[in-house]
């Protein structure tokens, strides 16, 4: 059997390039996508968080479809259109339809578990962390101080935080419609170091989703909020017992 697609989500602000440094470790042996994110690519026309859900969805059916087994690596915010978007495309429940393929891992990495219905500010009481920037004519939200939050121990962190661009605003207040970590098997990459969610509210995320049923491993890594951009060698090869192959 074929090795797993690898999809990548990145977190919010993030563009897609980030994933490349640890995409080029894993491209040889996988087949990769990353998402490009409507809420960040178009950010002042998304009004909700169904663009998202549904490029997710997209690029996970068409592999499915094509017999592929999945593996979804979501990254930050991006665990929250992720849950949202893959009712029925477990691998599980695609073959109790007669259909190939579908998702047969989660791979979090310092990455959202919303509730069904909770979106990403719900969960954190309501009140949006003291560094978010809303743009209100806009209807956006930036980072105010990226490099310190997202990119102090990356090498080349001052570099990446430019990159970052305007995320809508309404995918930080809209609920999330689904919560795949119930159903499907999943790990959660735990960031010991990370200022933009603290590793005590990552392991609070895990037991809660764990309360409810969900099978979640976990393994920490010694870095902030982007560990594929400061470890990616160790990263990949997280990735790759994931999904049982030797390292």
């Amino acid at each position: 059997m074929s090795k797993p697609t690898l999809i990548f989500t990145p977190g919010a602000w993030y563009p897609a390039a980030a994933f490349n440094p640890l995409i080029d470790l894993l491209r040889d042996d996988h087949r990769c996508h990353t998402v490009a994110f409507p809420s960040v690519q178009q950010s002042t026309t998304v009004k909700d968080l169904q663009p998202d859900i549904d490029t997710v969805r997209a690029l996970v059916e068409e592999a499915a479809d094509a017999g592929q087994e999945v593996v979804v690596v979501s990254h930050s915010w991006s665990g929250l259109p992720v849950n949202s978007a893959l009712d029925g495309l477990s691998k599980s429940e695609r073959e109790q339809a007669g259909k190939p393929g579908g998702v047969v891992k989660l791979v979090f990495i310092s990455a959202f578990l919303p509730d069904l219905g909770e979106s990403l500010i719900g969960a954190f009481g309501g009140t949006p962390p003291d560094w978010y920037n809303r743009d209100l004519e806009n209807e956006t939200v930036t980072a105010s101080d990226p490099h310190q939050l997202f990119f102090h121990d990356v090498p080349d962190g001052a570099a990446w935080a430019p990159t970052l661009l305007p995320h809508a605003w309404a995918t930080k207040v809209a609920p999330a419609t689904g919560a795949a970590y119930l159903n499907i098997p999943a790990s959660y990459l735990l960031c010991e170091e990370d200022r933009a969610i603290p590793i005590a509210v990552q392991q609070v995320m895990v037991e809660r989703a764990r309360e409810k049923g969900a099978q979640i491993e976990t393994e920490k890594i010694g870095t902030g909020h982007t560990p594929y951009l400061v470890v990616p060698e160790q990263v990949a090869a997280y990735i790759k017992r994931q999904i049982g192959e030797a390292v």
